[in-house]
């Protein structure tokens, strides 16, 4: 999936997480880091500087930040940071493993194997319709809190 969608479905779940406490400043909030948590996996494997060759190297396209395990690490850390953040951002890369699982699959559930849902084109019509619908479900969140 492209990365606008990945931040829009993440923005979307982190919002739906945060749904029945919050008000709508927490609320946006949670949109705000699902979004970022659902970019996160990609930019681990790709954007870290002199490390990057090597992480693929020793894990593969969609390695180690594609587990579930990871995602669940990411949340525990977030939660003895600020607690309200935990949620979230397990949404967030939840949704971005989901989202790749729908396009070509991941090693969500590693060493135990592969997760593949379906074989959506990346960047195709069916990614823009699910990236669009994220932005729908968010913005409906958010006027619907708001009222």
């Amino acid at each position: 999936m492209q990365g606008t969608t990945h931040l829009t479905i993440g923005a979307a779940a982190g919002a739906a997480i945060a749904l029945p406490t919050a008000d709508l400043r927490a609320l946006a909030l949670g949109a705000a880091l699902g979004g970022l948590a659902g970019l996160v996996p990609d930019w681990l494997q790709i954007n870290i500087p002199g490390a990057s060759a090597s992480i693929k190297g020793a894990f593969g396209h969609r390695g180690f930040s594609h587990w579930l395990w990871t995602a669940g690490a990411a949340a525990y850390l977030a939660r003895l940071v600020w607690e309200p953040a935990a949620w979230p951002i397990l949404a967030g890369w939840g949704s971005h493993i989901l989202l790749d699982a729908l396009s070509s699959g991941v090693p969500a559930f590693w060493p135990f194997g592969r997760l593949t849902l379906s074989r959506i084109k990346t960047g195709g019509r069916m990614d823009t319709l699910v990236g669009a619908s994220g932005l729908v479900v968010l913005a409906a969140l958010l006027v619907t809190r708001r009222l």
